[in-house]
């Protein structure tokens, strides 16, 4: 992994972070919440500048960050115990607000990237319901490639634009998916002689063979084709495509996190579905290469898991102390403070556990 790779992730960290914190910070500052400290990464500290009653920080471990509210804990401070600032002292629907504010500025995030993405010239397939006959200079284009299928194997991924296919002595016609999908049928058991253009914009070819396992009862090469083209798309056109692509990411991550929670009720190793700073670095390096766009649909993506990842209802996750926050509203009881403190230091130190494993097993890959 290059160190531009780690430095392009720090920087992404470091915009995900600001966002997801500075939704806390300006919130509990507009309903009138003392904010002692706003910080990017965790202890210790290398450079602090305190303006009016805030601390800005930059800490040395940039696995994160946080916003210090005063009284956010219950803490056994007489002044925040009776103070109409302090945190646990303000309208509980002020207490809400302020909690979901941070998920709520990441998922703001995505969708203005998406937003941005989908306006003016956007790649769109043929097969888009809406879009599709407004395509312009379409081209016949890898949009997935199965895992350790040939295709993949050989360099053809996902936004490689095929531009000519021998095999058996014929040379296929790229004027659709469906006629590429009948030749590479008719062909399976010979040799392919693929020319393409990688999505960096690199040319290049390879000699590739069909193989069973990937799709049922045939051999294939391990590709889904579509002809993509150039829509161009008004301001409108834009949003609506913003808020689709949002809806559908956030919809396919909390349905991935699902998967991983009944992978794990029936004992199975998911390690493999997790990824931690050294693999979010790895994939930043590598989307970097398919340009601006690709890399900022990335970033839009992360920013949805770390708010999906946030409102989890457990303890050191902004979701756990809305749970708090709730229970107390229901008993109209406040959780003593000694219970709540223990509660955040068993939630962060499972979750740095967790941070430490995968990332062990980010290494090992």
């Amino acid at each position: 992994m290059s160190v531009s790779s780690i430095l392009l992730f720090l920087v992404i960290l470091l915009v995900l972070v600001i966002v997801h914190e500075f939704g806390h910070f300006i919130t509990a500052k507009l309903v009138n919440m003392r904010v002692d400290e706003f910080a990017f990464g965790f202890p210790p500290r290398i450079f602090a500048k305190q303006k009016g009653e805030t601390t800005y920080a930059i800490n040395a471990l940039p696995l994160g960050g946080y916003v210090s509210i005063w009284g956010e804990n219950g803490e056994p401070d007489d002044a925040a115990k009776t103070h109409p600032r302090a945190f646990s002292n303000r309208p509980k629907w002020a207490q809400l607000l302020v909690l979901v504010a941070g998920v709520t500025m990441n998922m703001l995030l995505a969708f203005l990237i998406f937003v941005g993405t989908s306006f003016g010239s956007v790649q769109m397939s043929s097969d888009d319901p809406t879009y599709g006959s407004r395509i312009q200079h379409a081209a016949l284009t890898v949009v997935d490639a199965t895992p350790d299928s040939p295709a993949y194997k050989a360099g053809i991924v996902p936004g490689s634009v095929l531009i000519k296919i021998v095999s058996g002595g014929q040379t296929a016609t790229l004027e659709s998916a469906t006629s590429v999908v009948s030749f590479i049928e008719r062909h399976q058991n010979d040799p392919f002689s693929i020319s393409y253009i990688s999505p960096d914009g690199q040319q290049a070819s390879t000699v590739i063979a069909a193989v069973y396992g990937i799709v049922p009862d045939k051999k294939a090469l391990g590709v889904s084709l579509s002809m993509v083209g150039i829509v161009h798309t008004t301001p409108w056109e834009a949003v609506k495509l913003g808020y689709q692509t949002t809806f559908n990411m956030t919809y396919t991550t909390v349905q991935g996190l699902a998967s991983l929670v009944t992978s794990i009720g029936q004992g199975k190793n998911v390690l493999s579905s997790l990824a931690g700073p050294i693999g979010i670095a790895r994939v930043v390096g590598e989307t970097s290469h398919y340009g601006w766009t690709a890399l900022l649909s990335l970033v839009a993506i992360l920013s949805i898991n770390l708010a999906v990842f946030n409102i989890l209802p457990l303890p050191a996750l902004d979701g756990g102390r809305v749970v708090v926050v709730l229970l107390e509203t229901v008993t109209r009881k406040r959780i003593p403070y000694k219970y709540y403190s223990w509660l955040n230091i068993v939630g962060f130190a499972a979750l740095m556990c967790l941070l430490i494993v995968v990332s062990i097993h980010d290494v090992s890959m």
